[in-house]
């Protein structure tokens, strides 16, 4: 065990032991006030993550308008490989509704199956358009926790549905293969 003490700053320069809350390295003149400072990464302007969301494989997600029942969103579910249903109401995304929702907001209500999704879904979704970036796609979906995100049109209307498998195929196919 040392007896050095714990306030030392090693200087990254020469490797000269500085007490703690020094600005500058006693023996090399280097600058200590950010050693402690993260440096910033941006992606690599080559880099496929800078490929636009269109680049991934997309599939047309089951929807339902904002009326249909709990049952008949979950009815559109089981239907579909995706495990969510997009809320829609004259192409536009009202909501989305997913397992998660089942479980957090439906499950142990009898009453749910009935009423209208609406009341149960995830109103203003997060979205995606066709020409944002990977790296935008897999920030919102980090961030967000979501494994689902519907895709937009300029227009605002749904194009289709990019879930957190689709992202996870591609990365493994350009950085595994």
């Amino acid at each position: 065990m040392s007896n050095e003490p714990s306030n030392i700053v090693i200087c990254p320069s020469c490797g000269f032991r500085n007490i703690e809350g020094t600005d500058t390295c006693e023996n090399c003149q280097a600058d200590l006030r950010t050693i402690d400072v993260p440096e910033i990464y941006q992606v690599a302007s080559e880099s496929d993550l800078l490929l636009p969301v269109a680049s991934l494989r997309m599939r047309l997600p089951a929807t339902v308008t904002p009326s249909a029942t709990v049952a008949e969103a979950v009815a559109a579910m089981q239907g579909d490989t995706v495990g969510a249903v997009v809320i829609a109401d004259g192409g536009q995304v009202k909501g989305i509704f997913t397992e998660r929702d089942i479980l957090k907001k439906c499950a142990g209500k009898a009453e749910a199956a009935s009423q209208p999704v609406a009341e149960y879904m995830t109103h203003d979704p997060v979205v995606l358009r066709l020409d944002d970036s990977m790296a935008v796609a897999l920030n919102k979906m980090g961030v967000g926790g979501f494994r689902h995100i519907p895709i937009i049109g300029e227009d605002g209307t749904l194009i289709g549905i990019v879930t957190a498998r689709d992202v996870w195929q591609w990365i493994m196919g350009r950085y595994f293969d």
